[in-house]
This record gives structure tokens, C-alpha cells and sequence, in this order.
């Protein structure tokens, strides 16, 4: 979703694409993670967290509250997502 449509044709399973890319798809699982029944956002911070992600500041929590305006920047300046993304 946070790829353009004529790269993502080309992608199987890994983006092997930037850090930033990567930190804006992290991102946008926490922001979808609340609209899964039974599943939510903390849940979604625990499971990366298990996943061995890691994040500069110890925990996905952390960096999603404090360090990820960069992440969330990205995303939201990708046209192609053109509104729909839920609000941060």
C-alpha cells in the first residue's frame, strides 16, 4: 500500500527497499491495527515488539508516540494513497 502501484507489481514478499519505506509501512500497520476486531493498536506494538523489530527508543510504542514523525511524514505525503489513511 505504501508503494507505488508500478513498483509493487515487481515486489513478492519483501519491499528491499529503504529504511524510510520501511518505518512508513511499520507505521501504517499501527495506524490500521484499531480497525481489526479483536486486535487494536497495543496488541499491534506487542507483536513487533515479539517480532524483534527494533526501534531506537526500546519499543515500537515509544517510537510510534515519540520518534516517528518522519515514518508518518512519508506516509502521508504518498499521493497515491490519496486519503485513505485514518487520521494519526
Amino acid at each position: 500500500m505504501v508503494m507505488p502501484p508500478e513498483r509493487r507489481a515487481g515486489v513478492h514478499t519483501d519491499a528491499a527497499d529503504t529504511q524510510r519505506d520501511e518505518d512508513a509501512v511499520c507505521y501504517l500497520q499501527l495506524l490500521l491495527a484499531d480497525e481489526l476486531p479483536g486486535f487494536g493498536r497495543e496488541r499491534a506494538f506487542a507483536d513487533m515488539d515479539a517480532w524483534g523489530y527494533s526501534f531506537r527508543l526500546g519499543s515500537a510504542k515509544a517510537w510510534f508516540e515519540h520518534d516517528a514523525e518522519d515514518a508518518r511524514a512519508y506516509l502521508f505525503a504518498r499521493a497515491h494513497l490519496g486519503g485513505l489513511l485514518p487520521p494519526a
